[in-house]
């Protein structure tokens, strides 16, 4: 526990300790999907934009999706997109 408590005292952001505990306890249920990004962000007192650009800071991925569901789910959106301005032509 000793490793645990001196990763989370030199953690960069923050001052206090127990501010800096619930960042990465909220960024650990994040990333192992316990909570949604909205949800983190409100636990963290953070905007949605604040959280998101400190997360492509520090290099923390939380999406939902892998590589090839977000390349599927980009790909839908075009199609959709595409049919719908060709019905409202």
């Amino acid at each position: 526990m000793e490793e645990v408590d001196r990763l989370v005292f030199n953690f960069p952001l923050f001052k206090d300790y127990r501010e800096k505990e619930r960042f990465l306890k909220v960024i650990g249920l994040l990333v192992s999907h316990q909570i949604t990004f909205e949800k983190a962000a409100e636990l963290l007192d953070m905007r949605l934009d604040e959280l998101a650009f400190l997360l492509d800071k520090l290099g923390v991925e939380y999406s939902l999706l892998d590589e090839e569901e977000a390349r599927l789910e980009r790909e839908s959106a075009h199609w959709i997109l595409n049919n719908l301005r060709g019905e409202l032509s």
